[in-house]
Order: structure tokens, then sequence, then C-alpha cells
């Protein structure tokens, strides 16, 4: 069932087209008097302040989005256990006394309580100190205004969307490595391929944001198609976070659109959700320059390993059957420039999503290709394609084994 606060905040209209609503600055007043009425309640237990957060306010506020920015307050903000004596070990000593003592409960607690130097009060009071409900509650981050507070939750809504998509497409223009690099590190199941010019509105706006549409923004197009994850049997929660993930990405693109098919209901309902460059939503951090731990010591490993090798980061997306396909590296012989092997590390995949990619790295004529995938990512039980050059790795990529195929 979709959760009703996630409902209250979306409407459904005609053409299955879903529209959501976002916070705003017309919201910003409420969202003042919803921190001011947290901070007023630092130091108090987390399950009563957040019960009072969602009462009215000072200042009147819509009651669905209320509640979702109390929502995001809850995962925005730390717990601190708060006792006379360590968590655990007041509920040892409380069950060690009940299972020995046939006695009422204030007996059992006085008699857990001598033993550990405390009240019976006290005791009590540290039993569940430990669980994020009964803890107390922190300040809130010095950089949480109630702008951030609105975009942090604009971008939990699309996330959340985004949790119950059956397929993503996301078109973009201008500074679009950054987002292709995002769906790679996540090892996202996607297609890539070069987008056609935007639209006429969207050219309006290219010129609007002072870009022009006939130079800036055709050149770099892409777009990249991506599979949700209900169309997954396994891993969909961590498959659903990293798609959630692209969205911050795209807002460093000078613009963008992203089209989602997501379950509306039991009855798998569909409805086209579309985020736009413009939407109210937090821009994400500038990428590091290795997308994963995986990445970074392979190049470190490689190097060190293979002497005779120019290891070249990001080498030019290659072009097939309509599609662009991104390697990771490209091995490159010092002594030998025609001794040359294209490598890409695969996330999620499938054996199907395999096949496909083979397919078209045969059409482009590219035998010298080595595909490393994650044991650990298989979205399917059946077997690889017998014709690839795949090395198999579980968090580390063994060098050795690269340098003996090449």
């Amino acid at each position: 069932m979709l959760p009703h606060t996630l409902a209250r905040l979306s409407t459904q209209l005609g053409g299955n087209q879903l529209v959501l609503h976002y916070l705003t600055e017309k919201d910003h007043a409420w969202l003042r008097a919803l921190t001011d009425e947290y901070e007023r309640g630092v130091g108090s237990k987390r399950s009563a302040l957040f019960a009072r957060l969602k009462e009215p306010l000072t200042t009147p506020a819509p009651k669905a989005k209320q509640r979702w920015a109390v929502e995001v307050l809850q995962r925005l903000t730390d717990a601190r256990a708060k006792a006379a004596v360590p968590p655990r070990e007041a509920r040892w000593a409380t069950f060690t006394a009940a299972a020995n003592f046939a006695a009422p409960r204030g007996e059992v607690l006085k008699n857990a309580s001598l033993l550990l130097g405390t009240d019976a009060e006290s005791l009590e009071a540290a039993l569940f100190a430990d669980l994020r409900s009964e803890s107390t509650t922190c300040a809130l981050p010095a950089a949480l205004s109630p702008e951030k507070l609105a975009l942090d939750a604009n971008l939990r809504l699309v996330n959340s969307w985004m949790q119950r998509a059956r397929g993503v497409r996301i078109t973009a223009w201008g500074n679009t490595r950054a987002l292709v690099r995002q769906a790679r590190l996540h090892g996202l199941i996607c297609n890539i391929r070069r987008a056609g010019p935007p639209d006429t509105a969207s050219a309006e706006a290219a010129i609007a944001c002072g870009l022009d549409p006939l130079t800036e923004s055709p050149t770099e197009g892409v777009e990249l198609q991506i599979s949700g994850p209900l169309a997954l049997f396994r891993h969909t929660v961590i498959y659903g976070r990293a798609l959630s993930a692209l969205i911050p990405r795209a807002l460093w693109c000078h613009r963008f659109e992203l089209r989602a098919e997501c379950e509306t209901s039991s009855a798998a309902a569909v409805a086209t959700l579309t985020v736009r460059s413009g939407d109210p939503l937090r821009v994400g951090r500038e990428l590091a320059p290795y997308d994963s731990q995986v990445e970074a010591r392979f190049a470190k490993d490689f190097r060190k390993a293979a002497p005779d090798w120019h290891l070249v980061r990001e080498p030019r997306p290659v072009e097939s059957l309509g599609s662009l396909i991104f390697p990771d590296f490209e091995l490159v012989h010092r002594r030998d420039g025609a001794r040359r092997w294209l490598l890409e590390i695969v996330g999620f995949w499938t054996p199907k999503y395999l096949e496909e990619k083979l397919r078209k790295l045969r059409a482009a004529r590219l035998e010298n290709v080595l595909l490393c995938i994650d044991q650990e990512r298989g979205c399917s039980e059946a077997e690889l394609p017998k014709d690839a050059k795949i090395i198999r790795y579980k968090r580390r990529i063994d060098v050795q084994a690269v340098l003996a195929l090449v």
C-alpha cells in the first residue's frame, strides 16, 4: 500500500501523470516555527518531542507537509543515550533478578538497582535508553535552515517514489559526465545513448539560463534508460537507494528531465513521475576522483603491478547500435600502442544485461574488452554468457587475473 503521507503529497492527474506537492518558499515560515519548537525540546525524550512536532504549530502549516517535514527531521537529527547505568547492564541485572526472584516488578527493580549501585527509578529509565525513540534529542545541525530543510524534504519525497519505480529515463544536456559517473558508481543497470536537441520548452529554459540551445545542449546530450528496483527480483532496496542518488547529480547538468514509471497502489497501477531542472531539490556534492573504492584500489594495484602498461582513466565513450558505452579504464602497452584493452567495472547485473552489452561491443568491433563483475550484485541465478572475458571480484579486483587475460 502507498504510505498515507506520501499519497497526500502527490496528485494523480488525467493521463496517469503524477504531480508532487513540493515545499516552497511559502512553507519557510512554518518550517522556522517547526525548528524553533524542536530546539525548545532539545534534551527531552525523542518520542515525546516528535509527537509534539506533529501537533499544530504557532504558524499554520499544511498537515501532510508538516508530518513529512517531521519525518525528515527524524532522519537528519542525532539521538543521545542518557542513563545512570549502561542500558545493556541495566537489562541484564533486571532480567537476571526477575528470573531468580519471584517478586513484584517494584521489588525486582529495587534488587537489581542495589546490585548496580543506583536507585530503582534511575534503573527503570536506563532499561531502554539506547532505543532511538527513548533517547534524548540533540541540537539541530548548524546549517539546517528552513530553506535547506525544504530542499531535503523535497528530495526525500522524490526518492520515496523512485523506490517504487519500474523504469526510469533521464535525458540531460550539458555537464552530463557527472550524471553518467554517478549511474556507474552505483552500478545501475542502464543503457546510455546520445540525446537529440531539447524540445522547444527546454530550449527556451536553456536560453533563460544563459545557454545556447543550438550548441551547448545538443552536443552534450545523453539519455539514460534505467531499470527500476521493482523490475528486479533481488537487492531492490539497495538498488532503489542507488537510483535515488541520481537526482542530486542530475541537478549538476544544465538541463535535465527524469521520467519514472511508478507503482501507485498494491494493485500495481502505474503513473508517470516527471522531475525537471528548476524543481526545488538539493544539488549533490562534487564527485571524488574515483567512482568507488574498488576503482581506486584497482588503479593503485595495477600501476604497481604493471609498469609496462599505461592506465587511462575514463577514456572516450564508445558508440554502438545507438547506445553509448563508458569504459572505466583503458590499458595501453607503453612499448606497443596497438595493444589496447578496455576495462569496465560492472555493478548490478543480470546475464541478459551482460549479453546485451557484449552484443554492442561486438557491433562496435571491439574484442579487447574486460568486464569485471561484482559477485555480490548479481540480480539473477542464470548462467553468464560463455563468450565473455569476465573477471569476478569481491571488494577488490585481482590485478594478476587482469594481466593474465591481456
